[in-house]
C-alpha cells in the first residue's frame, strides 16, 4: 500500500508535470537550436577577427576590440527597432489580421534602414574623434579610427539585417536567418583570410571583409522580406509609434551597454602598468565569453518570440510556463559551457595569443568573469521574455542598474582608486549581474507583463 502510494506521488508530483513542459521544451529548443548554431559561426568569424589582429601586434589588437566596440555600439542604438518590432511582429503573426502583419514588416524594415543612413553620416563624419573621446593611447588611436571608418561604410546594411533578422524570427523563420548568417560568416572569414595572406590591405581587411559579408547577407534578407509582405508597400505611422513606444527602452539599454563597455575601455587604459596589454586580454575574453553568451542570447531571442506569439493568443499561462522552462534549458546549458571552458582556458588563451603576459590575463579575467554567467543566463532569458511581452521599462530600469550603479563606479573604485589593477576590474565585472538576475525573475514571476496590451 505504501509502495503504491509512493509511486502515485512521483507519478502527480513529478512524472506528469516534466510530461506537461516537454511540448514548451520542444518549442523552446525548436526556436532556440538555429539561432546558437548561428552564433557559432558568429563567434568564429569574430575569433578570426581578433585572431588574425594579433598577428599584427598588440596596438592593433588593441584597436580592434576598441573599434569593435565603438561599431557595436552604433549598431545596438538601431536595436531599440528590432525589440518594437519583434514584440509587436510576433502578436500579430499569430493574430488574423495578416495584412496588418505585412504593413508592420514593411514599416520596421524601412525605419532601420533610414535610421541606418544617419548612422552612417554621423559615424564618418566623427570617426577621428572618438578614439581621443575614448582615452585610447596614442598608439591605437591611428588603427581604431582607420577601422572605425571602414566599419561604418557597411552600417547602414548590417542595422538593417538585425531588424530583419528579427522580423524572420517574430514568424518563425528562425532557420532562413541562420541559413543567411552562416553564409555571412563563412564568407567573412574567407575574405579576412584572403585579405592577410594574399593582398597589401594589412589590418584594414579586417574591416573590410566585416563591411562585405553583412552587407551580401542584408541584400539576401531584403529579398526574402519582400516576399513576405507580398506588395504591401504601406508605411505605418500608427505601427511606427507602438514599434518606437516598445522598444525605445531597449535601445537605452543597448547603448548603456555599449557605452559602459566603451567606457570600460577608458578605464583600462588610466590602469598604472600594462594597459595594452591588459585591454588586448580583455578584446580575447570578451570573444571567448562570447562563445558561453552565444547559448544565452538564443534563449534571449526566443523567449521574446515564444512569449510574444503566445500572448497573441492569449495564451497567458502557457506563455509564463515557456519563459520559465527557456530559462531553466538555457542556465543548464551554459553551466556546462562554463566547465569546458574552464578546464581548457590555459590552452584557449594560449591558441589565441603569443604574448604570455596577455595571456596570463586573459586565465585571470576567466576565472574571474565566470562565476556569474549562471546568473547572466538567468537575467537574458528573464529579459527576453518581458520584452516580448512589451514590459521593456523594467528590463531597462534594471539594466541601467547594473551598468551605471555597480559595474563601472565599482571598476574605476577598485581598478584605479584601490589600485586593484585588472583583477579589481574584472571582479566589479560580476557585480552587477546578481541583482541584474534576481529582480528580473522577480518581474516575470509577478506576471504584471501580462496585462500590457499592443496594438
Amino acid at each position: 500500500m505504501m509502495l503504491q502510494e509512493n509511486k502515485s506521488f512521483v507519478k502527480r508530483k513529478i512524472i506528469y508535470p516534466v510530461k506537461s513542459l516537454l511540448p514548451l521544451m520542444k518549442e523552446s529548443w525548436k526556436m532556440s537550436w538555429p539561432i546558437m548554431v548561428m552564433m557559432v559561426f558568429e563567434f568564429c568569424m569574430s575569433m578570426t577577427d581578433i585572431y588574425i589582429a594579433g598577428r599584427f601586434g598588440e596596438v592593433v589588437k588593441a584597436a580592434t576590440g576598441l573599434a569593435s566596440q565603438v561599431y557595436s555600439f552604433f549598431i545596438m542604438t538601431g536595436h531599440a527597432l528590432t525589440i518594437g518590432a519583434v514584440s509587436v511582429l510576433s502578436r500579430l503573426f499569430t493574430s488574423d489580421d495578416k495584412a496588418k502583419f505585412r504593413s508592420a514588416v514593411f514599416t520596421s524594415v524601412v525605419s532601420a534602414f533610414l535610421f541606418g543612413v544617419v548612422i552612417c553620416i554621423v559615424g564618418i563624419t566623427f570617426s577621428s574623434k572618438i578614439a581621443t573621446l575614448l582615452n585610447a593611447p596614442n598608439e591605437v588611436k591611428g588603427y581604431a579610427s582607420s577601422l572605425i571608418k571602414i566599419y561604418f561604410l557597411g552600417i547602414i546594411f548590417h542595422i538593417t539585417l538585425v531588424n530583419m533578422n528579427g522580423v524572420l524570427r517574430s514568424c518563425k523563420r528562425v532557420t532562413v536567418t541562420m541559413g543567411v548568417m552562416i553564409f555571412a560568416a563563412l564568407l567573412n572569414i574567407i575574405l579576412v583570410l584572403y585579405f592577410y595572406n594574399f593582398t597589401d590591405v594589412g589590418f584594414k581587411g579586417i574591416a573590410i571583409s566585416t563591411a562585405i559579408s553583412i552587407s551580401s547577407a542584408s541584400i539576401i534578407n531584403m529579398i526574402i522580406i519582400f516576399r513576405i509582405i507580398n506588395k504591401t508597400y504601406n508605411f505605418s505611422f500608427s505601427i511606427l509609434k507602438q514599434i518606437l513606444l516598445i522598444g525605445w527602452p531597449s535601445g537605452i539599454v543597448s547603448i548603456s551597454w555599449q557605452l559602459g563597455g566603451t567606457a570600460l575601455y577608458a578605464v583600462l587604459g588610466m590602469l598604472s602598468y600594462n594597459s595594452i596589454e591588459i585591454m588586448a586580454a580583455y578584446a580575447t575574453g570578451l570573444r571567448i565569453e562570447s562563445a558561453i553568451f552565444m547559448p544565452a542570447f538564443a534563449f534571449n531571442m526566443a523567449n521574446a518570440v515564444i512569449v510574444g506569439n503566445l500572448m497573441g493568443k492569449k495564451q497567458f499561462n502557457e506563455a509564463y510556463k515557456s519563459g520559465l522552462t527557456t530559462a531553466f534549458i538555457s542556465i543548464t546549458i551554459v553551466t556546462i559551457m562554463i566547465a569546458v571552458v574552464l578546464i581548457n582556458a590555459h590552452s584557449i588563451a594560449e591558441f589565441l595569443e603569443p604574448n604570455p603576459l596577455v595571456v596570463d590575463e586573459i586565465i585571470k579575467y576567466l576565472y574571474i568573469c565566470m562565476i556569474a554567467e549562471p546568473f547572466i543566463a538567468l537575467n537574458l532569458a528573464m529579459s527576453g521574455a518581458l520584452n516580448g511581452a512589451g514590459d521593456t521599462k523594467a528590463t531597462m530600469l534594471y539594466a541601467m542598474l547594473n551598468v551605471w550603479v555597480l559595474r563601472l563606479p565599482l571598476a574605476y573604485i577598485f581598478g584605479i582608486a584601490l589600485d586593484l589593477h585588472a583583477i579589481g576590474v574584472w571582479w566589479a565585472l560580476n557585480s552587477g549581474f546578481f541583482l541584474q538576475s534576481i529582480l528580473s525573475t522577480r518581474r516575470f514571476i509577478s506576471k504584471k507583463w501580462q496585462k500590457i496590451e499592443i496594438m
